[in-house]
């Protein structure tokens, strides 16, 4: 389907950029934006009549986004192991393996302590050629809204190079040290969002991973005496280059949404209903701050019949996307679970597809 599915009063085409700008900001889009990344060959169920179905209703949803650029690379590229697990270097000098699906951390370059800093060297954004592929896919965006990345933006980044128990201790052993590695880490991710701005996109995604199923990882107080001092700068680099914020952190983050939407936030993914009250996030934050995700990978999806999976589809729409825009449709993680069941992605799609 075309990207120009939506049309004014008038009769004229409102483009796919225009209307993801609208629900962001509240100007009454015409129809539900919906973003689901669900990769067919992730899922473990190969009925081929259901996937030809899923692959139907995908082709009823507008290709108006063009999403998920980012200009990071690996050093080396995947080799498989004998164990038939994929491993490789990136560019920062994380090592990481494909092992247990997806990717995951194996090796950080800083753990051994902050005097490999002397040593370390850091990756250039302007480096040449970093952002050909990006730039050819720019070359073909239309009238989509255009989504770059600036991934594992400051925390992940940090315990990446230190590991994740250093990070979490460094601010109280080696709080000198922490502020260098992290301001420096921070001058990079803004020459990043100048080159995408540069670039005319649209909105710049960011990540850190905050909350576990029940709250932060620390104190809301120590988090904003070290982080949102930061993403203050990162978002305010964004807004005044004319683009949308978006932030993906997982888990119960409640305590500093309001936080995040006063350092300039726009959209929060993937709102977690399962660790997070999402009536309670409605209610406080709804008409202020657009929501994107939110359908439940880890128990309604997997675990739900396809009734409670439109049932749900609906209760996220009424309470987050009633006002006017607010709600990008999505699922509460970005990739799903590998035992997600066909007939629930059908009933997904389908709940989603009403709206449209």
């Amino acid at each position: 389907m075309s990207a120009q599915a939506g049309r004014r009063e008038d009769g004229s085409a409102i483009s796919g950029r225009e209307n993801y700008a609208r629900a962001i900001e509240f100007r009454s889009p015409a129809y539900l934006p919906v973003h689901l990344v669900l990769d067919l060959d992730w899922l473990q169920e190969k009925d081929p009549a259901k996937r030809e179905r899923i692959r139907a209703l995908q082709a009823l949803f507008p290709d108006d986004l063009l999403g998920w650029l980012g200009a990071w690379r690996n050093a080396t590229e995947p080799v498989a192991g004998a164990d038939g697990a994929k491993r490789w270097t990136d560019e920062w000098g994380v090592g990481w393996t494909s092992k247990d699906l997806g990717g995951h951390p194996i090796s950080h370059p800083l753990a051994d302590g902050y005097h490999r800093l002397a040593e370390y060297r850091f990756p250039d954004p302007r480096l040449p050629g970093r952002f050909t592929e990006d730039d050819a896919k720019l070359a073909q965006r239309g009238d989509r809204y255009v989504q770059s990345r600036v991934w594992f933006t400051l925390f992940e980044r940090l315990w990446l190079l230190r590991g994740f128990e250093n990070m979490l201790m460094d601010p109280y052993e080696h709080e000198a040290d922490f502020l260098r590695l992290r301001d420096r880490i921070i001058e990079i991710d803004l020459e990043m969002i100048d080159l995408w701005l540069a670039r005319g996109v649209d909105g710049i995604f960011f990540s850190d991973d905050w909350g576990t199923q029940r709250g932060l990882l620390m104190r809301p107080e120590d988090w904003r005496r070290w982080y949102l001092p930061c993403y203050r700068r990162l978002f305010r680099r964004v807004r005044d280059g004319g683009a949308h914020v978006w932030f993906h952190s997982c888990g119960n983050v409640l305590e500093i949404v309001g936080d995040l939407l006063d350092a300039g936030l726009q959209v929060l993914n993937p709102v977690q209903s399962n660790a997070l009250d999402v009536r309670e996030l409605a209610r406080r934050f709804g008409g202020r701050l657009c929501f994107f995700g939110g359908v439940n990978v880890q128990e309604t999806l997997i675990r739900g019949t396809p009734e409670d999976v439109r049932r749900e589809v609906r209760e996220m729409i009424a309470l987050l996307g009633e006002r006017g825009g607010g709600y990008i449709g999505g699922t509460s993680n970005l990739a799903g679970i590998p035992e997600t069941p066909l007939d629930n992605i059908i009933a997904l799609y389908e709940a989603f597809a009403e709206r449209r």
